[in-house]
């Protein structure tokens, strides 16, 4: 009984960590929106996890977050060699 009414009184302050979590989420996911939206598709970035669209960015930070695979999602972001990632084209990827 104890602890569950200690559950009950923290639950407020775990739902404010739950919104300032989402709001940086929501942040980084426009900025990842605007810098890599047109990463070339390869080992790691494929239909589901990349930056063009809103829900594939909060997907992409959630696994970023939970340190599952970010290895993969960083291999393609950082080969910024010109046949892959020109700054000359409008879509770069």
């Amino acid at each position: 009984r104890t602890l569950l009414f200690a559950l009950m009184m923290s639950l407020p302050a775990l739902f404010n960590i739950g919104l300032l979590l989402f709001l940086v989420m929501f942040i980084y996911s426009i900025f990842g929106m605007s810098n890599f939206a047109y990463v070339k598709k390869e080992s790691g970035i494929d239909d589901i996890f990349n930056f063009e669209t809103f829900g594939n960015s909060i997907i992409c930070l959630f696994e970023i977050t939970t340190s599952a695979g970010w290895d993969g999602l960083l291999n393609p972001i950082l080969n910024s060699s010109p046949p892959d990632c020109d700054p000359h084209l409008e879509n770069p990827g």
